[in-house]
Parts: C-alpha cells; sequence; structure tokens
C-alpha cells in the first residue's frame, strides 16, 4: 500500500477539523459570557459552521469512504473498535448540539455550551488518537512505502521486484503509476 497520499490527505483534514474546533470554542467562550450584545452575532457564526459540523459527521464515515479504507484496513481490531466507538460518540455529540443551537437565542445561550464544548473534547481527544496510531503506523513504514516487516523478505522480494520493475516497463504510456485514488481532494463540508 503507498501510505504517503493517503496520510497527507488525513493529516489536511485533521488539521481542518482542529481550526473547526478552535472557532467553535472560541465561540463558546463569549457565548458563555453576560454580554448579551455579542450573543446575536456568536449565534450566527455558530450556526455558520453548520456546513463544518458536517464536515465532522463525513470524517466519522471515514472507514467506509475510498481514501481512508485503505488506512483503516490494516489496524488492528481493538484501534478500530475504539475509534467507531468515538466516531459514534462525536456524531452523537454533534447531533446534541445542533439540536441546542437551533433553539438558542441571545438570551439563551448556556444551554447548547456544554454540548459545544463536548463536541471540542471529543474531537481533539479523537484527532490525537487518530494522529497518534497513524504515525505510528507512518514511523514503521520504510523509505520505499513498505513496512519494516515487507523488507525481510530475501531472495522471493528481490524475485517479485524485478517481475513487478517488467511490468511497470511493459505499461501503455499515460496509465498511472499508483492506484491513488483521484478523491484525495479535501470535502467541500470542511
Amino acid at each position: 500500500m503507498q501510505f504517503h497520499p493517503y496520510m497527507v490527505y488525513l493529516r489536511k483534514e485533521h488539521e481542518e477539523l482542529s481550526h473547526l474546533a478552535d472557532k467553535i470554542e472560541r465561540s463558546l467562550e463569549i457565548a458563555s459570557t453576560h454580554d448579551s450584545s455579542r450573543h446575536q452575532k456568536i449565534l450566527n457564526e455558530l450556526r455558520g459552521l453548520e456546513h463544518g459540523m458536517t464536515g465532522i459527521v463525513e470524517h466519522c464515515h471515514a472507514a467506509d469512504r475510498l481514501v481512508e479504507s485503505e488506512l483503516y484496513k490494516d489496524l488492528p481490531a481493538e484501534k478500530l473498535a475504539r475509534i467507531a466507538r468515538e466516531h459514534l460518540r462525536i456524531k452523537e455529540a454533534i447531533g446534541s448540539f445542533r439540536e441546542e443551537l437551533k433553539f438558542a437565542t441571545p438570551d439563551r445561550t448556556m444551554a447548547m455550551i456544554l454540548p459545544g464544548m463536548d463536541v471540542v473534547k471529543l474531537l481533539r481527544d479523537h484527532i490525537a488518537f487518530e494522529n497518534g496510531v497513524f504515525g505510528r503506523a507512518r514511523r514503521n513504514e520504510g523509505p520505499r512505502g513498505k513496512s519494516a516487516a515487507a523488507k525481510k523478505g530475501g531472495r522471493r522480494a528481490a524475485i517479485k521486484k524485478r517481475v513487478s520493475a517488467r511490468e511497470a516497463k511493459r505499461k501503455a504510456p499515460g496509465t498511472p503509476d499508483s492506484m491513488v485514488p483521484y478523491t484525495l481532494e479535501s470535502h467541500p463540508e470542511l
């Protein structure tokens, strides 16, 4: 598996999700003050982040999407289970926050602050966990996209390399060298 393009994609997505968490947190801090004159502006800003919250939910379906499924397929079962649990908790927190945000008014902002902070905390913890899991997998990857275990192939590996090198030369001009999907663009929701 060619790991690098997928990791670049995931890092970019994590960075965008972190920026979104920062925006939500800053807005919630202002909403928690007693300055009700700024509350309407903050409510509008938070409601304007609906598109970004849809992006968070989309991230929670990452294992089902083409790009991320390549990253998830080789993870141990316990890490996959934890990621699935975290994705579910994030989706539930987003739902709760959206519901409170829908009915919030400038004089009633306190009810949305706790669900919003839950979103921020869960999202940051999840991003840190995924970065740790995939960062460890990236460190185990060799210089040419091979894992440390795959380097010990000996004679068979050398033969496979020669055969695949011959096949690469026989490819018709214009065929892609690797099977990197065209969907490595960021989600329109983020």
